[in-house]
């Protein structure tokens, strides 16, 4: 198989964390730390997340190697943001509070979780993508899957897509087999609404269907109506198109600013996806990731709009995810 974008190659995999976003939330202009997932050896680039600012180590930054630790200096001319600031934000992006740093570090440092592959449930895609015959995916979701709030939905630099396109541009690349994406997610909606919409989806004659909701459906549904609604999406579109195949993908975790969903349901919904996992259906557990990452990190290290989007660096954990639950990393 082809090597993948450096973007999109699986982080517990590499020793090279490409752009990996942090952000400094304090109440002045005084040294702020942010943590970095591992020690680096070096520090290839630390940038906006534009990509436009490069910054200077001693004058706007220094490494704490062995905490692995990035350090904001006095007067620097990285983003600062108060909580005051967070707490107004209610939404608006938040693109231009991330620093995205690039550096190298130690092999098997990563000790968390790691998505892995679910063998044989999806012996249909493995097959075609082996085959190089091609694959028709269709991603229902909310405004996540529909690609907010990544910087190539809004049309900022550095135009990265959302993860649905991450993952249709990595089989491409990976397997050399031509992919087509029908990304029918609509911001706002449950896996309630994707029950109305699987005429849509059939029409396309999917080789595979990612169901991606939860985030809207943490307002109202407990885990138990959240999983009937999956499972008749699944259902309903399994009645028109009998080889259609599922990664069903459970959501990123909101920061605590997103007072209107109800957290432990997040965790709930994970496991019963996981019961409808089977022969055609597999899990891509980005809840469980996401919270592994958070701990270390924090919660608008990842976040896109300060509440319920993941920012670049979230697409890309959800891509990767994905992958592996495919079988393609």
């Amino acid at each position: 198989m082809a090597p993948l974008d450096p973007l999109i190659d699986p982080f517990w995999l590499s020793t090279t964390m490409h752009r990996e976003s942090v952000g400094f939330i304090g109440c002045d202009d005084g040294a702020l730390e942010a943590h970095l997932l591992f020690p680096p050896d070096a520090v290839l680039s630390v940038t906006g997340a534009a990509g436009e600012i490069a910054y200077v180590e001693g004058a706007d930054y220094l490494i704490d190697h062995q905490a692995g630790r990035i350090v904001r200096t006095p007067g620097s001319r990285m983003p600062l943001v108060t909580r005051e600031a967070v707490a107004a934000a209610d939404g608006a992006l938040t693109h231009g509070w991330i620093v995205a740093v690039t550096y190298t570090h130690p092999a098997d440092l990563w000790s968390g979780y790691v998505p892995a592959y679910a063998g044989a449930r999806l012996s249909r895609v493995t097959r075609r993508l082996q085959r190089r015959e091609g694959l028709t995916i269709c991603l229902t979701g909310d405004s996540i899957s529909e690609g907010y709030d990544a910087s190539g939905f809004h049309g900022v630099p550095p135009y990265q897509p959302g993860f649905g396109s991450l993952v249709a541009s990595a089989l491409e690349q990976r397997y050399g087999a031509p992919v087509q994406l029908h990304n029918l997610a609509t911001a706002g909606w449950t896996a309630a609404d994707a029950f109305w919409d699987t005429e849509r989806m059939a029409a396309a004659n999917p080789d595979l269907v990612i169901v991606a909701f939860g985030m809207n459906d943490a307002c109202y549904a407990e885990a138990g109506e959240f999983a009937a609604n999956v499972s008749a999406v699944l259902r309903r579109v399994r009645d028109d198109v009998t080889q259609v195949e599922f990664v069903v993908v459970s959501p990123m975790l909101p920061t605590p600013e997103c007072t209107w969903v109800v957290p432990a349901r997040f965790d709930q919904y994970r496991a019963a996806l996981a019961e409808l996992t089977g022969d055609g259906v597999v899990l891509a557990d980005v809840t469980r990731l996401w919270s592994e990452l958070i701990a270390r990190k924090g919660p608008h290290d990842l976040s896109g709009n300060g509440l319920n989007h993941p920012n670049d660096f979230g697409h890309r954990m959800y891509a990767q995810t994905i992958l592996a639950s495919i079988g393609a990393i």
